[in-house]
């Protein structure tokens, strides 16, 4: 309703829903939905913020990438790192007893690979397309194959067969893999697919923390396409807070 008082014309009716009913309406009825719509949206996106707890070891490896793409993603996460004593008694309760495993909000994920393409789906590091899809799997599907290559590193019990293992590692193994994605990385301006980084660079990145040490080599720095991959990744924001704040490990 609209009235008059002096020059000017004032309208009783409610800002908020258009009712007519003056100060007592305003005050009683808008206000209240206001407030009511206000606490409900409070408490939905209270409730909706998921709790992440990664359950891996003290060391990067399969780990790392994971821990980097939450950072990336901004969440914080409970990074839990199981000490190797208790590891044998925990393994047991663990489906195909492997690690990684993250939790979300209780809900248990397994396996590396699978994890970053779930968590890269919603921060456009999983592609764009299917296209884009497969470069981002080819070069992972090299990065498990190089691995399984060197798993000697940690598995073999034989002084002496290690030692000549790490030869032809050091030899034939890092020279040819490591030529191929540094030709990738020259094609990507430095990323390992489609010109972008994506959660295969996390991936790779965070394995060779754990193999250069291992292995004794310096290989990203030999090969300036990586290295520049590497520095990007780095540098990335959320992740460069991450490595800034990150426990320091052997591997």
């Amino acid at each position: 309703m609209t009235w008059s008082s002096g020059d000017e014309m004032i309208d009783d009716s409610c800002a908020h829903c258009g009712r007519e009913g003056g100060v007592e309406h305003i005050v009683t009825q808008c206000d209240f939905f206001s407030i009511l719509f206000a606490n409900t949206f409070a408490n939905s996106t209270s409730r909706t913020m998921p709790t992440y707890k990664l359950i891996y070891f003290n060391f990067s490896m399969l780990g790392e990438s994971i821990r980097m793409i939450l950072s990336y993603k901004g969440v914080e996460f409970e990074d839990y790192r199981v000490p190797m004593s208790a590891w044998k008694s925990l393994k047991k309760t663990i489906p195909f007893e492997k690690l990684p495993i993250l939790e979300i909000d209780g809900k248990r994920y397994h396996q590396s690979q699978a994890i970053l393409r779930f968590l890269a789906k919603d921060i456009n590091l999983g592609g764009d397309s299917a296209h884009e899809e497969y470069e981002i799997d080819f070069v992972a599907g090299t990065i498990q194959d190089f691995t399984a290559a060197a798993s000697f590193l940690w598995d073999s019990k034989d002084p002496d067969g290690k030692k000549e293992l790490l030869e032809k590692l050091r030899s034939e193994i890092i020279p040819y893999y490591f030529k191929l994605w540094n030709e990738i990385a020259e094609r990507n301006g430095g990323y390992l697919a489609n010109g972008k980084l994506s959660w295969v660079d996390l991936y790779f990145y965070g394995i060779m923390n754990t193999f250069e040490p291992a292995a004794k080599t310096d290989c990203i720095n030999e090969y300036l396409h990586l290295k520049l991959g590497r520095e990007k990744v780095f540098s990335t924001p959320g992740i460069k807070e991450w490595i800034a704040k990150r426990p320091k490990t052997a591997y």
